[in-house]
């Protein structure tokens, strides 16, 4: 009797729904954390390797199936890319030592670590697959389908489950386990590249929790689908409208002809910023006294703290932070011009580069705003800490080091989190110029939270045309849209709004100084990281409160109304007009 294709397609799929099973099984009872004896271990990485089998085979004999056609490659990138890898650890493996694998293979199934990563990757692959194939369809049959701002913030919290996931397993962590609360808390925070921890990013977890927190970052400092989309163009893939329309939204970008070159130039600049950051802070660290970490260590370190301060993200595997390169003045300049080219925004850097490097364009109107206000807000921001700290935090230190102990506090605000002095004994005054600046953040486009530069430089503006009698906004000789305008008020009215909710939340839920509890809260929604030392001992419902408020930073209090906003027919009447006193 001859199978036909559909019903060996069918039996692959139905193979492959036990693998996934099997996946989910393993998965749950490494992240629950059970004791197992020699023998169950051994049980387990024979059956985290059926399924990696299973993953493999499927993958080559549909492709067969497919004629090993090259469009098959270009749908399904990430599955062949996963098979790959699994050659090159096949290849590792047979040159690890032949003889091990007559004699002693278990240890080279289970305790080497690059290939428990890879096993827990394509666990996770296998098991989220189905999902994204079952959404996939149904987009393509359904002409219901998620808006642009609702995909924007679905692909944030995928990220955010998905790292929890990742941090809750025995190898993310030194003592083998992580309170869920605290995995989730972490998550969120790396993924809206905030910075605020509850534990010790450097000691409490290991080398491999530590780059599930480093890609967390760059993933949440990009956006998910900025990355993806990033490789279905380089496999080739065209993309439709609707997915520039999306990208488009995702992006803040109205051009949608050049949606698809402005996502490689993004991940191009990310990735050439960051590698010159790494860089020069590994030449800034050597002969560093007082550092007991090798060469190795320097280069990862590197690696890390530029991508957390491009992403501004400000994660530190230093227990202290930055404190103890206060008077390192290169690795200051590093990792401030880090945090301010990250922050300034994809577009506004291209235009910059465009206008002021090829002389290709002129600097758009955004672009001059956002530089106006962050230069602005920086000088402004140093020159007041200077006034405020110079007694204080910054007593006992050399001019220079003051100088520039203001200068990385006042550009740190700007969404990064890295501190050079400690933040638990700041002036009152201080403590509230900070609160402003992490409230205003970063720029539109950029890794940043809080309501954004631009949003503020609108904000005064319209503040200014009215006191002037003007009915329009005028900047740099331009109007600004009514829209736009509008747009500004209602994102800063309604951060104003959630703040003080989850602001007297909060101080229903936490003892402390009000001001380090609001201190706290302004930093979550900025995004920014820094802390006045409250956050390790934050109540289960404060952790939640943070949680949720780091989240609506990121992805932006109005991409949240847009998301869960119902669509309404524009109705064909107006009400009569009658006016209220206001002031």
């Amino acid at each position: 009797m001859k199978i036909s294709r559909s019903h060996f397609i069918f039996g692959l799929n139905v193979i492959m729904v036990v693998a996934t099973i099997l996946a989910f099984i393993s998965l749950m009872i490494e992240m629950l954390g059970f004791d197992l004896s020699p023998g169950t271990r051994k049980g387990m990485a024979i059956l985290d390797w059926l399924v990696v089998t299973i993953f493999i085979a499927e993958g080559f004999i549909k492709w067969g199936i497919e004629r090993f056609r090259l469009e098959y490659l270009k749908r399904r990138w990430m599955d062949f890319i996963l098979i790959f890898l699994f050659l090159l650890i096949l290849l590792v493996f047979l040159g690890y030592d032949p003889s091990l694998t007559r004699t002693g293979w278990t240890p080279l199934l289970i305790d080497l670590f690059f290939v428990r990563i890879y096993i827990i990757i394509v666990r996770l692959y296998v098991i989220g697959s189905p999902l994204f194939r079952a959404v996939e369809t149904r987009r393509r049959a359904s002409k219901t389908v998620f808006a642009p701002a609702q995909l924007f913030i679905l692909s944030f919290l995928f990220v955010i489950l998905m790292g929890t996931g990742l941090l809750l397993l025995p190898e993310a962590t030194n003592s083998g386990r992580i309170n869920a609360l605290d995995a989730l808390f972490t998550a969120t925070s790396a993924t809206c590249v905030t910075g605020l921890i509850v534990v010790d990013t450097g000691s409490y977890f290991t080398l491999f929790g530590q780059i599930v927190i480093l890609f967390l970052i760059q993933i949440g400092g990009l956006g998910l689908m900025t990355i993806t989309t990033f490789f279905a163009l380089i496999f080739g893939k065209s993309m439709s409208v609707r997915e520039r329309v999306i990208m488009s939204d995702a992006l803040n970008f109205r051009t949608l002809s050049q949606v698809s070159n402005l996502i490689v130039s993004i991940l191009i600049m990310t990735l050439a910023f960051e590698a010159i950051g790494a860089l020069l802070l590994y030449v800034s660290w050597l002969g560093t006294p007082g550092e007991s970490f090798e060469w190795g260590s320097k280069i990862y370190y590197s690696v890390f703290h530029s991508i957390s301060a491009f992403c501004n993200a400000g994660f530190s595997l230093f227990q202290s932070n930055l404190e103890g390169f206060r008077e390192n003045l290169f690795l200051n300049i590093i990792i401030t011009s880090l945090i301010i080219f990250g922050g300034l925004g994809f577009i506004a850097i291209t235009n910059i580069i465009k206008a002021g490097v090829l002389r290709k364009e002129k600097l758009s109107l955004h672009t001059k705003l956002v530089l106006t206000v962050t230069v602005s807000l920086i000088l402004g921001g140093s020159l007041l800490i200077i006034a405020t700290e110079w007694n204080n935090n910054l007593y006992g230190m050399s001019v220079s080091t003051k100088i520039m102990a203001s200068y990385f506090l006042s550009v740190t605000p700007r969404t990064a989190g890295f501190n050079t002095i400690s933040m638990n004994n700041l002036t009152y005054e201080c403590y509230f110029l900070i609160i402003m600046l992490m409230f205003i953040g970063a720029s539109p486009g950029g890794t940043g939270g809080g309501i954004k530069t631009s949003t503020f430089g609108v904000f005064i503006g319209n503040v200014l045309s009215t006191l002037r009698g003007r009915n329009s906004v005028e900047m740099f000789r331009r109007n600004i849209p009514t829209e736009i305008v509008n747009n500004a008020l209602l994102l800063t009215v309604l951060a104003l709004m959630l703040l003080s909710v989850f602001g007297f939340a909060l101080l229903l839920t936490q003892e402390g100084d009000p001001i380090h509890i609001f201190f706290e809260l302004f930093s979550a929604f900025g995004t920014v990281g820094l802390s006045a030392g409250i956050t390790p001992g934050l109540t289960n419902l404060g952790k939640i409160i943070i949680i949720a408020t780091m989240f609506i930073g990121r992805v932006g209090p109005l991409t949240l109304l847009f998301a869960i906003r119902q669509r309404r027919e524009a109705v064909p009447y107006e009400y009569p007009e009658e006016s209220v006193m206001v002031g």
